[in-house]
């Protein structure tokens, strides 16, 4: 058994910086910006689960699911990455 995985839990967490840090990111822009993560859910067409997924970088959303999220905060996608690439997370990958 790998020490980074929890077997009692649903998710499994691999150390997938760049989606931790991506979801980091835009959490803390979802925040600032006060968007709920049911809000996102419902705008964007997915489960508040799949948010929070996201957001603790345990499931990849795929490039149309970015930009609706995106959209809903009203930031662009390429502000997410740019913050993403500053958290100390994505810089050990």
């Amino acid at each position: 058994m790998f020490p980074f995985m929890s077997t009692d839990r649903k998710y499994v967490q691999f150390p997938f910086r760049a989606e931790k840090a991506f979801g980091q990111a835009f959490q803390s822009m979802r925040k600032a910006a006060g968007v709920s993560q049911e809000q996102v859910a419902l705008e964007a067409g997915c489960d508040r689960t799949t948010v929070s997924l996201i957001e603790r970088g345990l499931v990849s959303p795929k490039l149309g699911t970015i930009v609706k999220m995106c959209r809903i905060i009203d930031v662009e996608p390429s502000e997410v990455l740019r913050k993403m690439e500053q958290s100390r997370v994505y810089r050990v990958c």
